[in-house]
């Protein structure tokens, strides 16, 4: 990147300029990018309704001559502080929509993209509480872990699935996540945590759910989603399970083994009646990776479906965060950062971005410290702020325990962080630290 960079206001961006840098993090913002030329006039008004202050790469874009030496003699600005000013929530009519829109078309799906409100929260509005949707999750997590292992059997003596089954097996999921979604990531992280067996495969599905769900995506779609995430190691039901179950490294041969349960699915679903295109891309890419490190084809880039790139990020956010015979569990907030590191390579920037952005740095049910010492739990998460969800206060600054739990929408407190009531969190932290166990508060 050009180090020759100038500070303006926001005020005075125009078609044309390279913005290489925002007074805030670029995950606080629905910018797919890190850095953008800025070509139509939605793309102004989302940077004039996020920030004060943008950075241009004056050796970037197509500004004239005559602008930039305005700018550099009139306009500049002074560095910026690393607190943003506050800004309004209220977001122009039709941003949001022409924002989705560019974000459908770059992943290839804008012919099936519903018509959404100029409001995200519009899309699928959250109905209930997650306490009040607990009980519900709970049910439809069971309800996915017992169809899955039933399908497994029957995919292992019959080499085929019942679609029809399956597709009604996941519509009490699919309601609870449009009823509140973090309901559901809550019931997966307990149970990742818990002493009870954990399915990957409802896991994945459930991320690729509440993915789709952040996404806008019409019901079809979701069904897709839920269905191909059940679906993406169905292969495994024709490998010896003593290969999964294998403490410590893996031999070369017992590695390539494995891989193989990619093709064997795509077979397993060729035998199989009314599966669906996008279902078949995510079981057969849910390995490939934008760079071409992945199996079994090497797809890069756009090759790889706009489904299969889904099924990829969901799977590996799941394999990160679930103990392995290979490897311990990463906390959410590592697994987020990892996924971060992978933009550009693994995985497309835009996807990494918005599935941090549906997740959260934060998820639900992670523990997390706070600027003061302060222990908290997450509730629920902040679709318009991934670093400020709502939390429970547990622990006092010393570390002892509250008398009483607070609940805290650390979006409502000040941002500047010389407010004496200002909170943010400084760390994310795997479940059982500080002896906080988020398994108590709900029981999911």
């Amino acid at each position: 990147m050009s180090a020759r960079q100038l500070a303006i206001d926001v005020a005075n961006v125009a078609e044309g300029m390279y913005v290489s840098k925002l007074d805030r993090p670029w995950l606080e913002t629905p910018f797919l990018f890190q850095g953008f030329e800025v070509t139509e006039r939605s793309e102004i008004d989302l940077l004039k309704q996020y920030c004060n202050v943008i950075y241009i790469d004056i050796d970037r874009g197509d500004v004239s001559e005559a602008l930039l030496q305005y700018l550099v003699h009139s306009q500049a600005l002074p560095l910026p502080s690393s607190q943003p000013a506050e800004r309004t929530e209220t977001r122009e009519p039709g941003v949001f929509q022409r924002w989705l829109q560019h974000l459908f078309m770059r992943l290839g799906m804008y012919d099936k993209a519903v018509a959404v409100a100029a409001d995200e929260q519009e899309i699928y509005p959250v109905q209930t509480t997650v306490r009040a949707e607990a009980d519900r999750a709970r049910e439809a997590y069971q309800k996915l872990a017992e169809h899955h292992q039933n399908m497994m059997d029957m995919a292992t003596v019959k080499s085929e699935v019942r679609t029809g089954a399956l597709r009604r097996a996941v519509q009490p999921a699919i309601e609870s996540v449009l009823r509140n979604p973090n309901a559901l990531a809550w019931t997966v992280f307990s149970r990742k945590r818990s002493n009870e067996d954990y399915n990957r495969s409802v896991g994945t599905a459930i991320w690729c759910l509440l993915f789709g769900r952040h996404l806008g995506f019409d019901r079809e779609m979701l069904d897709d989603l839920a269905m191909g995430g059940m679906l993406l190691d169905i292969g495994n039901a024709r490998i010896p399970r003593s290969y999964a179950a294998t403490q410590g490294e893996l031999s070369p041969e017992m590695y390539v083994k494995l891989q193989q349960h990619v093709d064997l699915g795509v077979e397993i679903l060729d035998c199989s009646k009314g599966v669906t295109e996008n279902v078949y891309d995510m079981v057969r890419c849910h390995h490939e990776r934008t760079d071409g490190s992945g199996y079994p084809q090497k797809l890069r880039g756009n090759k790889i479906p706009p489904f299969g790139r889904i099924a990829a990020i969901a799977d590996s956010y799941d394999a990160m965060t679930t103990i392995s015979p290979y490897s311990p569990p990463m906390a959410a907030y590592d697994a987020a950062r990892e996924l971060n590191d992978m933009r550009g390579k693994e995985f497309a920037p835009e996807v990494v971005e918005q599935f941090i952005t549906t997740m959260g740095m934060f998820p639900v049910a992670s523990v997390v410290e706070l600027n003061n010492g302060a222990v908290a739990v997450v509730l629920e998460q902040n679709p318009k702020n991934v670093l400020k969800p709502k939390i429970m206060l547990l622990l006092d600054k010393n570390h002892d325990r509250l008398p009483e739990p607070r609940i805290v929408e650390l979006r409502e407190l000040p941002m500047d962080v010389t407010h004496s009531d200002a909170l943010w969190i400084v760390e994310g932290h795997e479940h059982g630290a500080f002896g906080v166990d988020p398994l108590k508060i709900f029981k999911v």
